[in-house]
């Protein structure tokens, strides 16, 4: 068994994705590798230890896409009226977010990486539900470093925004879990501007580093 990974996630208690269908590519994608069936194996150096991400590969669903870092952001819950405390989501539908706040990767505790997800749009999130067990997440630093992980169990979905079940969720995530991969699911809530679900998916390091 390893050490409880990360702080309390109660303080981001209901993480919600507010870029609604429609929104704009914000953020140009630029300096991307050199296409192929593995971008990284190209000059692949392992990561030795925590690294901060910049660039996410998830080949089972077609993810090759930069990383930026955003921390803990204040707002009001679109569901409850409340104001929280969240993430800091991409600015991008295209790019992901690692919660700079939280762990790094490979740190021995549990880092959070999130992305959009767009019904009947192309976000790069949008096919997050579709991990298996065993598939393949590849983060990599702005220096080279590699770091290498696998899915852990089914995608767990239908985690209502209006209440803490993401917060629960992460909170409890299983001890091997070094990242946790969140989007948005669900139907879309006009009122609201955002969808009414997340989904999370959970990997460790490979080999159980």
């Amino acid at each position: 068994m390893r050490p409880t990974r990360g702080p309390d996630l109660r303080t981001v208690a209901a993480f919600v994705v507010v870029l609604a269908t429609g929104l704009a590519v914000l953020w140009v994608v630029t300096a991307r590798p050199p296409a192929g069936d593995d971008v990284f194996a190209l000059s692949e150096q392992a990561a030795a230890g925590p690294i901060e991400p910049a660039w996410l590969a998830i080949p089972a669903i077609g993810v090759d896409t930069p990383v930026e870092h955003r921390g803990t952001v204040t707002y009001d819950n679109p569901f409850t009226g409340r104001t929280v405390e969240g993430y800091g989501v991409p600015e991008s539908m295209l790019t992901t977010s690692w919660w700079s706040d939280g762990p790094a990767p490979g740190s021995g505790r549990m880092a959070v990486v999130l992305g959009h997800q767009q019904d009947g749009g192309d976000a790069v999130f949008d096919r997050l539900h579709e991990l298996a067990p065993g598939d393949e997440v590849v983060l990599r630093d702005a220096g080279g470093a590699v770091l290498r992980l696998t899915v852990l169990g089914e995608p767990l979905t239908g985690l209502d925004k209006a209440t803490s079940a993401l917060s629960d969720a992460l909170n409890g995530h299983p001890a091997e879990a070094d990242v946790a991969l969140v989007t948005c699911g669900g139907e879309f809530d006009d009122a609201a501007g955002t969808s009414t679900e997340n989904t999370v998916v959970f990997a460790t390091v490979a080999g159980g580093a």
